[in-house]
Protein backbone atom coordinates (compact mmCIF):
# COMPACT_ATOMS: atom_id res chain seq x y z
CA UNK A 1 0.00 0.00 0.00
CA UNK A 2 1.61 3.67 -0.51
CA UNK A 3 1.99 6.27 1.56
CA UNK A 4 -1.26 8.25 0.36
CA UNK A 5 -3.14 4.79 0.61
CA UNK A 6 -2.24 4.68 4.14
CA UNK A 7 -2.92 8.76 4.75
CA UNK A 8 -6.21 7.89 3.38
CA UNK A 9 -6.78 4.45 6.12
CA UNK A 10 -5.21 6.48 8.85
CA UNK A 11 -8.24 9.32 8.06
CA UNK A 12 -11.05 7.22 7.42
CA UNK A 13 -10.15 5.25 10.61
CA UNK A 14 -10.31 8.59 12.57
CA UNK A 15 -13.30 9.29 11.04
CA UNK A 16 -14.74 6.17 12.55
CA UNK A 17 -13.44 6.61 15.99
CA UNK A 18 -15.31 10.16 15.91
CA UNK A 19 -18.64 8.53 14.39
CA UNK A 20 -18.68 5.35 17.64
CA UNK A 21 -17.33 8.59 19.92
CA UNK A 22 -20.22 10.67 19.20
CA UNK A 23 -23.11 7.78 19.00
CA UNK A 24 -21.18 6.53 22.70
CA UNK A 25 -21.35 10.34 24.11
CA UNK A 26 -25.13 9.96 22.67
CA UNK A 27 -25.92 7.23 24.82
CA UNK A 28 -24.59 8.85 27.94
CA UNK A 29 -21.74 6.63 27.73
CA UNK A 30 -18.03 7.12 28.67
CA UNK A 31 -16.26 4.38 26.55
CA UNK A 32 -16.71 1.80 24.67
CA UNK A 33 -15.94 -0.26 21.69
CA UNK A 34 -18.04 -1.24 18.27
CA UNK A 35 -17.52 -5.01 17.41
CA UNK A 36 -17.85 -5.46 13.24
CA UNK A 37 -19.38 -8.36 12.52
CA UNK A 38 -17.12 -10.15 10.61
CA UNK A 39 -20.20 -11.70 8.51
CA UNK A 40 -21.27 -8.49 7.33
CA UNK A 41 -17.68 -7.90 5.48
CA UNK A 42 -15.17 -10.31 5.64
CA UNK A 43 -16.09 -13.91 7.36
CA UNK A 44 -12.60 -15.01 6.94
CA UNK A 45 -10.99 -12.19 8.63
CA UNK A 46 -9.87 -11.85 12.64
CA UNK A 47 -12.44 -10.15 14.71
CA UNK A 48 -12.29 -6.03 13.80
CA UNK A 49 -13.52 -3.45 16.45
CA UNK A 50 -13.29 0.55 16.79
CA UNK A 51 -11.95 1.64 20.13
CA UNK A 52 -12.97 5.14 21.94
CA UNK A 53 -11.07 5.71 24.93
CA UNK A 54 -10.69 2.02 25.08
CA UNK A 55 -7.14 1.03 26.17
CA UNK A 56 -5.71 -1.71 23.92
CA UNK A 57 -5.28 -4.34 26.54
CA UNK A 58 -8.98 -4.03 28.12
CA UNK A 59 -10.15 -5.04 24.45
CA UNK A 60 -10.48 -8.13 25.11
CA UNK A 61 -13.07 -7.42 28.16
CA UNK A 62 -15.40 -5.44 25.60
CA UNK A 63 -15.10 -8.19 23.03
CA UNK A 64 -16.45 -10.82 25.47
CA UNK A 65 -19.28 -9.11 26.08
CA UNK A 66 -20.69 -10.42 22.96
CA UNK A 67 -21.23 -13.99 24.41
CA UNK A 68 -24.38 -15.76 24.42
CA UNK A 69 -26.56 -14.21 26.53
CA UNK A 70 -25.61 -10.94 26.69
CA UNK A 71 -26.37 -10.03 23.39
CA UNK A 72 -28.91 -7.58 22.16
CA UNK A 73 -31.57 -8.19 18.89
CA UNK A 74 -33.38 -6.78 16.73
CA UNK A 75 -36.43 -6.86 19.15
CA UNK A 76 -33.83 -5.68 21.99
CA UNK A 77 -31.83 -3.13 20.76
CA UNK A 78 -30.10 -2.10 23.68
CA UNK A 79 -29.30 -4.01 26.53
CA UNK A 80 -28.07 -3.08 30.06
CA UNK A 81 -25.70 -5.33 32.30
CA UNK A 82 -26.90 -5.88 35.59
CA UNK A 83 -23.88 -7.36 36.84
CA UNK A 84 -21.80 -4.39 38.68
CA UNK A 85 -18.29 -3.38 37.05
CA UNK A 86 -15.43 -4.03 39.57
CA UNK A 87 -14.06 -0.60 40.19
CA UNK A 88 -9.98 -1.67 39.26
CA UNK A 89 -12.11 -2.38 35.84
CA UNK A 90 -13.05 1.56 36.03
CA UNK A 91 -10.02 2.61 37.44
CA UNK A 92 -8.15 1.26 34.64
CA UNK A 93 -10.32 2.55 32.08
CA UNK A 94 -9.52 6.03 33.37
CA UNK A 95 -13.03 7.15 33.85
CA UNK A 96 -11.71 9.20 36.82
CA UNK A 97 -10.28 11.71 34.36
CA UNK A 98 -13.64 13.63 34.60
CA UNK A 99 -12.43 14.73 38.16
CA UNK A 100 -8.99 15.61 36.96
CA UNK A 101 -8.66 19.02 37.85
CA UNK A 102 -10.22 18.14 41.56
CA UNK A 103 -7.64 15.62 41.88
CA UNK A 104 -4.85 18.49 40.79
CA UNK A 105 -5.96 21.01 43.20
CA UNK A 106 -6.01 18.24 45.85
CA UNK A 107 -2.41 16.92 44.63
CA UNK A 108 -1.39 20.42 45.03
CA UNK A 109 -2.23 21.04 48.54
CA UNK A 110 -2.05 17.55 49.96
CA UNK A 111 0.31 15.67 47.58
CA UNK A 112 0.00 12.17 47.17
CA UNK A 113 -1.99 10.89 50.31
CA UNK A 114 -5.32 13.00 48.82
CA UNK A 115 -4.89 12.44 45.20
CA UNK A 116 -4.90 8.98 45.85
CA UNK A 117 -8.43 8.98 48.19
CA UNK A 118 -9.89 11.61 44.85
CA UNK A 119 -9.19 8.56 42.22
CA UNK A 120 -10.03 6.01 44.68
CA UNK A 121 -13.57 7.62 45.31
CA UNK A 122 -13.92 8.20 41.43
CA UNK A 123 -12.80 4.23 40.74
CA UNK A 124 -15.53 3.54 42.97
CA UNK A 125 -18.23 5.47 41.12
CA UNK A 126 -21.37 2.95 39.83
CA UNK A 127 -21.16 2.08 36.41
CA UNK A 128 -22.95 0.02 34.28
CA UNK A 129 -22.56 -1.96 30.59
CA UNK A 130 -24.29 -1.44 28.13
CA UNK A 131 -24.56 -2.94 24.17
CA UNK A 132 -26.93 -1.71 21.48
CA UNK A 133 -27.57 -4.06 18.16
CA UNK A 134 -26.37 -2.10 15.08
CA UNK A 135 -28.31 -2.91 12.23
CA UNK A 136 -30.16 -1.55 8.93
CA UNK A 137 -32.36 -3.27 6.03
CA UNK A 138 -29.23 -4.51 4.48
CA UNK A 139 -28.34 -6.95 7.47
CA UNK A 140 -26.51 -6.97 10.60
CA UNK A 141 -23.53 -4.66 11.38
CA UNK A 142 -22.14 -5.45 14.67
CA UNK A 143 -22.19 -4.55 18.36
CA UNK A 144 -21.46 -1.50 20.54
CA UNK A 145 -20.33 -2.17 23.94
CA UNK A 146 -20.05 0.85 26.41
CA UNK A 147 -19.97 1.36 29.87
CA UNK A 148 -22.09 4.61 31.25
CA UNK A 149 -22.26 5.59 34.82
CA UNK A 150 -25.18 3.84 36.50
CA UNK A 151 -28.64 5.75 35.83
CA UNK A 152 -27.36 8.15 33.26
CA UNK A 153 -30.64 7.00 31.08
CA UNK A 154 -30.43 8.64 27.53
CA UNK A 155 -32.84 10.12 25.51
CA UNK A 156 -33.54 7.10 24.01
CA UNK A 157 -34.24 4.73 26.80
CA UNK A 158 -37.99 3.24 27.19
CA UNK A 159 -40.15 6.17 29.11
CA UNK A 160 -43.39 5.02 31.48
CA UNK A 161 -46.17 5.32 29.24
CA UNK A 162 -47.17 3.84 26.30
CA UNK A 163 -47.08 6.68 24.01
CA UNK A 164 -43.16 7.34 25.35
CA UNK A 165 -42.27 3.62 25.22
CA UNK A 166 -43.54 3.75 21.24
CA UNK A 167 -41.81 6.98 20.70
CA UNK A 168 -38.07 6.05 22.09
CA UNK A 169 -38.07 3.29 20.84
CA UNK A 170 -38.74 5.13 17.30
CA UNK A 171 -36.29 8.09 18.20
CA UNK A 172 -33.48 4.98 19.49
CA UNK A 173 -34.46 3.04 16.15
CA UNK A 174 -34.05 5.77 13.83
CA UNK A 175 -30.85 6.46 15.68
CA UNK A 176 -29.29 3.29 15.01
CA UNK A 177 -29.97 3.73 11.39
CA UNK A 178 -28.08 6.42 10.64
CA UNK A 179 -25.53 5.43 13.05
CA UNK A 180 -25.63 1.96 10.93
CA UNK A 181 -25.90 4.03 7.61
CA UNK A 182 -22.21 5.95 8.59
CA UNK A 183 -20.81 3.34 9.83
CA UNK A 184 -21.28 0.88 6.81
CA UNK A 185 -20.19 3.80 4.75
CA UNK A 186 -17.22 3.50 6.51
CA UNK A 187 -16.62 -0.04 6.55
CA UNK A 188 -17.28 -0.54 2.96
CA UNK A 189 -14.67 2.25 2.11
CA UNK A 190 -12.27 0.85 4.51
CA UNK A 191 -12.69 -2.51 2.90
CA UNK A 192 -12.12 -0.85 -0.73
CA UNK A 193 -8.99 0.29 0.73
CA UNK A 194 -7.59 -2.99 1.58
CA UNK A 195 -8.28 -4.43 -1.83
CA UNK A 196 -7.14 -1.22 -3.07
CA UNK A 197 -3.96 -2.31 -1.45
CA UNK A 198 -3.97 -5.72 -2.11
CA UNK A 199 -4.18 -5.61 -5.90
CA UNK A 200 -1.35 -2.85 -5.28
CA UNK A 201 0.68 -5.42 -3.85
CA UNK A 202 0.00 -7.69 -6.82
CA UNK A 203 0.87 -5.13 -9.19
CA UNK A 204 4.09 -4.20 -7.71
CA UNK A 205 5.47 -7.91 -6.66
CA UNK A 206 4.09 -9.61 -9.57
CA UNK A 207 7.50 -11.26 -11.76
CA UNK A 208 5.37 -10.70 -14.73
CA UNK A 209 5.43 -7.54 -16.61
CA UNK A 210 1.89 -5.74 -16.39
CA UNK A 211 1.11 -2.75 -18.31
CA UNK A 212 -2.84 -1.26 -18.52
CA UNK A 213 -4.01 1.08 -20.93
CA UNK A 214 -6.79 3.58 -21.21
CA UNK A 215 -9.89 3.55 -24.23
CA UNK A 216 -6.80 5.66 -26.60
CA UNK A 217 -4.37 2.63 -25.89
CA UNK A 218 -2.55 4.97 -23.80
CA UNK A 219 -0.42 3.63 -21.29
CA UNK A 220 -1.75 4.54 -17.92
CA UNK A 221 0.30 1.49 -15.17
CA UNK A 222 3.92 0.32 -16.23
CA UNK A 223 4.98 -2.31 -13.35
CA UNK A 224 8.24 -2.60 -11.64
CA UNK A 225 8.52 -6.21 -13.69
CA UNK A 226 7.60 -4.45 -16.56
CA UNK A 227 10.49 -1.61 -16.21
CA UNK A 228 13.05 -4.81 -15.99
CA UNK A 229 11.78 -6.01 -18.75
CA UNK A 230 11.78 -3.42 -20.84
CA UNK A 231 14.45 -1.07 -19.80
CA UNK A 232 12.16 1.83 -19.68
CA UNK A 233 11.05 3.41 -16.34
CA UNK A 234 6.95 4.06 -15.78
CA UNK A 235 7.34 8.25 -15.93
CA UNK A 236 9.01 7.58 -18.95
CA UNK A 237 5.75 5.52 -21.00
CA UNK A 238 2.87 6.78 -19.34
CA UNK A 239 0.47 8.76 -22.05
CA UNK A 240 2.55 6.78 -24.46
CA UNK A 241 0.75 4.78 -27.25
CA UNK A 242 1.51 1.24 -26.04
CA UNK A 243 2.23 0.06 -29.27
CA UNK A 244 5.51 2.54 -29.67
CA UNK A 245 6.38 1.17 -26.49
CA UNK A 246 7.03 -2.51 -27.04
CA UNK A 247 6.93 -2.27 -30.98
CA UNK A 248 5.69 -6.00 -31.13
CA UNK A 249 6.30 -8.44 -34.05
CA UNK A 250 5.61 -12.17 -34.45
CA UNK A 251 7.67 -14.69 -34.23
CA UNK A 252 8.66 -14.85 -38.21
CA UNK A 253 9.88 -10.81 -37.09
CA UNK A 254 6.86 -9.80 -38.75
CA UNK A 255 5.33 -6.34 -37.85
CA UNK A 256 1.68 -7.18 -35.36
CA UNK A 257 -0.42 -4.57 -36.90
CA UNK A 258 -3.57 -2.78 -35.49
CA UNK A 259 -5.30 -5.55 -36.29
CA UNK A 260 -3.18 -7.56 -34.78
CA UNK A 261 -2.56 -6.09 -31.52
CA UNK A 262 -3.30 -8.58 -28.54
CA UNK A 263 -5.41 -5.77 -26.74
CA UNK A 264 -7.60 -4.70 -29.78
CA UNK A 265 -8.49 -8.30 -30.21
CA UNK A 266 -9.51 -9.01 -26.34
CA UNK A 267 -11.84 -5.85 -26.97
CA UNK A 268 -12.92 -7.02 -29.76
CA UNK A 269 -13.72 -10.56 -27.54
CA UNK A 270 -11.38 -12.78 -28.89
CA UNK A 271 -9.40 -14.88 -26.41
CA UNK A 272 -5.92 -13.74 -25.77
CA UNK A 273 -4.38 -16.19 -23.90
CA UNK A 274 -0.19 -16.98 -23.93
CA UNK A 275 0.55 -16.01 -26.99
CA UNK A 276 3.51 -15.72 -28.11
CA UNK A 277 5.26 -13.07 -29.77
CA UNK A 278 8.58 -10.54 -29.85
CA UNK A 279 8.53 -7.09 -28.27
CA UNK A 280 11.78 -4.75 -28.39
CA UNK A 281 13.35 -3.29 -25.22
CA UNK A 282 14.82 0.67 -24.70
CA UNK A 283 17.73 -0.41 -26.70
CA UNK A 284 16.24 -1.97 -29.51
CA UNK A 285 16.97 -5.68 -28.39
CA UNK A 286 14.29 -8.39 -29.29
CA UNK A 287 13.40 -10.99 -26.95
CA UNK A 288 10.41 -13.44 -27.03
CA UNK A 289 7.27 -13.14 -24.61
CA UNK A 290 3.95 -14.86 -23.90
CA UNK A 291 0.73 -12.37 -23.73
CA UNK A 292 -2.18 -12.29 -22.04
CA UNK A 293 -5.17 -9.24 -22.93
CA UNK A 294 -7.97 -8.66 -21.50
CA UNK A 295 -10.45 -5.58 -20.63
CA UNK A 296 -12.12 -3.85 -17.64
CA UNK A 297 -15.84 -3.14 -18.35
CA UNK A 298 -17.96 -0.93 -16.43
CA UNK A 299 -21.29 -1.68 -15.37
CA UNK A 300 -22.73 -0.59 -18.59
CA UNK A 301 -20.28 -3.02 -20.39
CA UNK A 302 -18.39 0.07 -22.02
CA UNK A 303 -14.68 -0.83 -22.18
CA UNK A 304 -12.47 1.03 -19.61
CA UNK A 305 -9.00 -0.23 -19.14
CA UNK A 306 -7.34 -2.58 -20.85
CA UNK A 307 -4.62 -5.13 -19.37
CA UNK A 308 -1.31 -6.54 -20.75
CA UNK A 309 0.85 -9.42 -18.75
CA UNK A 310 4.03 -10.23 -20.60
CA UNK A 311 5.69 -13.14 -19.50
CA UNK A 312 9.53 -13.12 -20.66
CA UNK A 313 10.21 -17.05 -22.68
CA UNK A 314 13.91 -16.31 -23.26
CA UNK A 315 14.73 -19.10 -20.62
CA UNK A 316 12.43 -21.36 -21.73
CA UNK A 317 13.61 -20.68 -25.64
CA UNK A 318 17.58 -21.54 -24.16
CA UNK A 319 16.89 -24.62 -22.70
CA UNK A 320 14.47 -25.68 -25.21
CA UNK A 321 18.06 -24.86 -27.77
CA UNK A 322 19.88 -26.85 -25.09
CA UNK A 323 17.68 -29.59 -25.00
CA UNK A 324 17.62 -29.80 -29.20
CA UNK A 325 21.37 -29.64 -28.87
CA UNK A 326 22.03 -32.01 -26.24
CA UNK A 327 20.00 -34.68 -28.56
CA UNK A 328 21.85 -33.47 -31.89
CA UNK A 329 24.94 -33.45 -30.37
CA UNK A 330 25.00 -36.58 -28.19
CA UNK A 331 23.59 -38.48 -30.92
CA UNK A 332 25.97 -37.65 -33.33
CA UNK A 333 28.43 -38.11 -30.45
CA UNK A 334 27.76 -41.55 -29.47
CA UNK A 335 27.14 -43.14 -33.20
CA UNK A 336 30.74 -41.93 -34.68
CA UNK A 337 32.61 -44.43 -32.08
CA UNK A 338 30.01 -47.00 -32.19
CA UNK A 339 30.18 -47.08 -36.14
CA UNK A 340 33.91 -47.33 -35.88
CA UNK A 341 33.71 -50.22 -33.21
CA UNK A 342 31.40 -52.20 -35.20
CA UNK A 343 32.93 -51.90 -37.98
CA UNK A 344 36.50 -52.80 -36.76
CA UNK A 345 34.88 -55.56 -35.02
CA UNK A 346 32.81 -56.87 -37.91
CA UNK A 347 35.49 -56.65 -39.71
CA UNK A 348 38.00 -58.76 -37.65
CA UNK A 349 35.38 -61.45 -37.27
CA UNK A 350 35.05 -62.49 -41.06
CA UNK A 351 36.29 -65.82 -41.67
CA UNK A 352 36.73 -65.55 -45.07
CA UNK A 353 39.76 -63.25 -44.50
CA UNK A 354 42.90 -63.44 -42.83
CA UNK A 355 44.82 -60.46 -41.43
CA UNK A 356 48.55 -59.89 -40.57
CA UNK A 357 49.30 -58.89 -37.16
CA UNK A 358 49.99 -55.81 -37.49
CA UNK A 359 46.85 -55.06 -39.63
CA UNK A 360 45.21 -57.19 -36.56
CA UNK A 361 46.74 -54.96 -34.01
CA UNK A 362 46.39 -50.92 -35.71
CA UNK A 363 41.82 -52.41 -35.95
CA UNK A 364 42.49 -53.16 -32.34
CA UNK A 365 44.14 -50.07 -31.24
CA UNK A 366 41.14 -48.37 -32.91
CA UNK A 367 39.16 -50.07 -31.52
CA UNK A 368 40.55 -49.20 -27.93
CA UNK A 369 40.55 -45.18 -28.88
CA UNK A 370 36.96 -45.36 -29.75
CA UNK A 371 35.93 -46.88 -26.73
CA UNK A 372 38.29 -44.83 -24.53
CA UNK A 373 36.24 -42.31 -26.47
CA UNK A 374 33.05 -43.32 -26.10
CA UNK A 375 33.87 -43.90 -22.17
CA UNK A 376 34.98 -40.53 -21.69
CA UNK A 377 31.97 -39.08 -23.09
CA UNK A 378 29.52 -40.95 -21.22
CA UNK A 379 31.40 -39.85 -17.79
CA UNK A 380 31.16 -36.46 -18.90
CA UNK A 381 27.69 -36.48 -18.96
CA UNK A 382 27.22 -38.64 -15.83
CA UNK A 383 29.26 -35.72 -14.61
CA UNK A 384 27.62 -33.14 -15.72
CA UNK A 385 24.14 -35.04 -14.23
CA UNK A 386 25.78 -35.11 -11.20
CA UNK A 387 26.72 -30.86 -11.18
CA UNK A 388 23.25 -30.15 -12.11
CA UNK A 389 21.80 -32.45 -9.23
CA UNK A 390 24.38 -30.45 -6.91
CA UNK A 391 25.96 -34.11 -6.12
CA UNK A 392 29.65 -32.71 -6.95
CA UNK A 393 31.63 -33.20 -3.62
CA UNK A 394 35.42 -31.75 -3.11
CA UNK A 395 38.19 -32.87 -0.53
CA UNK A 396 40.01 -29.45 -0.44
CA UNK A 397 43.55 -29.83 0.90
CA UNK A 398 47.07 -27.95 0.09
CA UNK A 399 48.03 -28.54 -3.15
CA UNK A 400 51.49 -28.05 -4.94
CA UNK A 401 51.05 -27.14 -8.69
CA UNK A 402 54.66 -28.07 -9.70
CA UNK A 403 54.52 -31.90 -9.44
CA UNK A 404 51.05 -32.41 -10.78
CA UNK A 405 51.38 -30.20 -13.35
CA UNK A 406 54.49 -32.35 -14.62
CA UNK A 407 52.71 -35.19 -14.22
CA UNK A 408 50.02 -34.33 -16.65
CA UNK A 409 52.65 -33.10 -19.14
CA UNK A 410 54.66 -36.25 -18.55
CA UNK A 411 51.24 -37.95 -19.59
CA UNK A 412 50.41 -36.29 -22.46
CA UNK A 413 53.81 -36.54 -23.95
CA UNK A 414 53.95 -40.42 -23.77
CA UNK A 415 50.38 -40.44 -25.42
CA UNK A 416 51.29 -38.00 -28.44
CA UNK A 417 55.06 -37.43 -28.93
CA UNK A 418 54.34 -34.83 -31.79
CA UNK A 419 53.20 -32.03 -29.24
CA UNK A 420 55.94 -29.74 -27.51
CA UNK A 421 54.76 -28.86 -24.14
CA UNK A 422 56.64 -25.37 -22.99
CA UNK A 423 56.29 -25.06 -19.19
CA UNK A 424 57.27 -21.77 -17.11
CA UNK A 425 56.89 -23.10 -13.48
CA UNK A 426 58.76 -20.41 -11.09
CA UNK A 427 60.87 -22.04 -8.34
CA UNK A 428 58.41 -21.73 -4.77
CA UNK A 429 55.27 -21.45 -6.48
CA UNK A 430 52.82 -20.99 -3.85
CA UNK A 431 50.43 -23.95 -2.13
CA UNK A 432 46.91 -23.47 -3.53
CA UNK A 433 43.95 -25.06 -1.40
CA UNK A 434 42.38 -27.66 -4.20
CA UNK A 435 40.94 -30.84 -4.85
CA UNK A 436 44.06 -32.76 -6.30
CA UNK A 437 41.83 -35.19 -8.62
CA UNK A 438 39.57 -32.43 -10.29
CA UNK A 439 42.35 -29.88 -10.99
CA UNK A 440 44.18 -32.68 -13.02
CA UNK A 441 40.93 -33.13 -14.39
CA UNK A 442 40.86 -29.56 -15.43
CA UNK A 443 44.60 -29.40 -16.35
CA UNK A 444 43.64 -32.73 -18.52
CA UNK A 445 40.49 -31.05 -20.38
CA UNK A 446 42.37 -27.82 -20.87
CA UNK A 447 45.36 -29.48 -22.72
CA UNK A 448 43.44 -31.88 -24.31
CA UNK A 449 41.28 -29.17 -25.98
CA UNK A 450 44.70 -27.01 -26.96
CA UNK A 451 45.57 -30.47 -28.91
CA UNK A 452 42.76 -31.11 -30.54
CA UNK A 453 42.19 -27.59 -32.00
CA UNK A 454 45.58 -26.58 -33.05
CA UNK A 455 45.74 -29.39 -35.88
CA UNK A 456 49.25 -27.72 -37.52
CA UNK A 457 51.14 -26.46 -35.33
CA UNK A 458 51.37 -28.50 -32.13
CA UNK A 459 52.85 -26.01 -29.65
CA UNK A 460 51.67 -25.60 -25.84
CA UNK A 461 53.07 -23.57 -22.93
CA UNK A 462 51.66 -24.06 -19.20
CA UNK A 463 52.67 -20.86 -17.29
CA UNK A 464 52.09 -20.54 -13.48
CA UNK A 465 52.14 -17.01 -12.11
CA UNK A 466 51.55 -15.91 -8.69
CA UNK A 467 49.23 -12.53 -7.11
CA UNK A 468 48.70 -11.72 -3.57
CA UNK A 469 45.80 -13.89 -3.15
CA UNK A 470 45.62 -16.47 -5.87
CA UNK A 471 47.89 -18.68 -8.24
CA UNK A 472 47.32 -18.30 -12.21
CA UNK A 473 47.18 -21.48 -14.71
CA UNK A 474 47.38 -20.55 -18.10
CA UNK A 475 47.15 -23.13 -20.75
CA UNK A 476 48.30 -21.45 -24.25
CA UNK A 477 47.87 -23.08 -27.77
CA UNK A 478 48.68 -21.92 -31.53
CA UNK A 479 45.39 -23.58 -32.93
CA UNK A 480 42.43 -22.04 -34.74
CA UNK A 481 41.36 -19.36 -31.71
CA UNK A 482 37.26 -18.70 -30.84
CA UNK A 483 35.56 -15.62 -31.91
CA UNK A 484 34.57 -12.72 -29.66
CA UNK A 485 30.91 -13.99 -29.70
CA UNK A 486 31.63 -17.36 -28.68
CA UNK A 487 34.11 -16.39 -25.54
CA UNK A 488 30.96 -15.23 -23.88
CA UNK A 489 29.69 -18.85 -24.26
CA UNK A 490 32.12 -21.09 -24.42
CA UNK A 491 32.11 -22.31 -20.83
CA UNK A 492 28.38 -23.09 -20.56
CA UNK A 493 26.96 -26.78 -21.11
CA UNK A 494 26.43 -28.09 -24.89
CA UNK A 495 28.30 -24.90 -26.21
CA UNK A 496 30.92 -25.18 -28.80
CA UNK A 497 32.64 -23.03 -30.92
CA UNK A 498 31.68 -21.64 -34.32
CA UNK A 499 35.06 -22.71 -35.96
CA UNK A 500 35.52 -25.98 -34.20
CA UNK A 501 31.95 -27.47 -36.32
CA UNK A 502 33.65 -26.56 -39.13
CA UNK A 503 36.72 -28.73 -38.65
CA UNK A 504 34.24 -31.42 -37.49
CA UNK A 505 36.07 -32.17 -34.34
CA UNK A 506 34.86 -34.54 -32.07
CA UNK A 507 32.92 -33.36 -28.76
CA UNK A 508 30.16 -32.55 -26.74
CA UNK A 509 30.63 -29.37 -25.29
CA UNK A 510 30.92 -30.51 -21.67
CA UNK A 511 34.56 -30.19 -21.07
CA UNK A 512 34.65 -26.40 -20.56
CA UNK A 513 31.63 -26.59 -18.50
CA UNK A 514 32.98 -28.83 -15.97
CA UNK A 515 36.57 -26.92 -15.76
CA UNK A 516 34.46 -23.93 -14.89
CA UNK A 517 32.60 -25.83 -12.61
CA UNK A 518 35.05 -27.66 -10.32
CA UNK A 519 37.46 -24.34 -10.27
CA UNK A 520 34.65 -21.87 -9.47
CA UNK A 521 33.56 -24.50 -6.61
CA UNK A 522 37.05 -23.98 -5.73
CA UNK A 523 36.83 -20.72 -4.71
CA UNK A 524 38.95 -19.68 -8.64
CA UNK A 525 37.63 -18.46 -12.05
CA UNK A 526 38.35 -19.48 -15.21
CA UNK A 527 38.46 -16.96 -18.59
CA UNK A 528 39.41 -17.11 -21.87
CA UNK A 529 41.66 -14.51 -24.18
CA UNK A 530 41.75 -15.47 -27.83
CA UNK A 531 42.33 -14.45 -31.47
CA UNK A 532 40.68 -16.01 -34.25
CA UNK A 533 43.04 -17.91 -36.20
CA UNK A 534 45.68 -16.93 -33.81
CA UNK A 535 45.74 -19.31 -30.73
CA UNK A 536 43.79 -19.27 -27.19
CA UNK A 537 45.04 -19.02 -23.79
CA UNK A 538 42.52 -20.36 -21.49
CA UNK A 539 43.50 -19.20 -17.76
CA UNK A 540 41.99 -20.32 -14.36
CA UNK A 541 42.80 -19.31 -10.78
CA UNK A 542 42.92 -21.05 -7.70
CA UNK A 543 43.01 -19.41 -3.92
CA UNK A 544 46.55 -19.55 -1.87
CA UNK A 545 47.01 -21.11 1.12
CA UNK A 546 48.25 -17.78 2.49
CA UNK A 547 48.67 -14.95 1.31
CA UNK A 548 51.58 -12.71 0.33
CA UNK A 549 53.16 -10.48 2.39
CA UNK A 550 52.80 -7.15 1.11
CA UNK A 551 55.54 -4.41 1.84
CA UNK A 552 54.73 -1.70 4.35
CA UNK A 553 54.84 1.41 2.77
CA UNK A 554 55.64 4.60 5.36
CA UNK A 555 54.13 8.04 3.78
Amino acid sequence: MSWSQRQQAGELYDQMIVLVGSAIRLLCGEAGVFVVSNEAFDPQSSAEYIAYRVPELLVPSFLAMTQKGHQPNSLHPLVVDTEPIAPPFIARLGLYDTDKEDANEAESESGDEVRGAVQTEAACREFERCSLFVHDPQGFLGYLHYVRPLGANSCFEQGDETQEIEDTRGTLLLFIAQLAAGLRASLKSQSLLKEQGRLAAIFQHSTEGILTVDQAMRIIDFNPAMERLTGWRENEVLGRFYYDVLRPRDLQGNEVGLQGSPLLQAFAGQAVANREMVISSRDGQRFPVRVTASWVRSGRGEPMNGILNVRDITREREEEEQRSTFISVISHELQTPIAIIKGYASTLARTDASFEPASVRTRLLAIEEEADRLNKLVGNLLYASRIQAGGLQMEIAPLDLVPLIEGVARRLHARAPEVTIHLDLPDNLPVVMADRDRIEEVLQNLLDNAIKYSPHERVISVVCRATGDEVIVSVTDRGMGISVRDQEEIFQRFQRGRESSSYSLPGAGLGLYICRVIVEALGGHIWVESTLHQGSTFSFSLPRVERAQLPMVVF
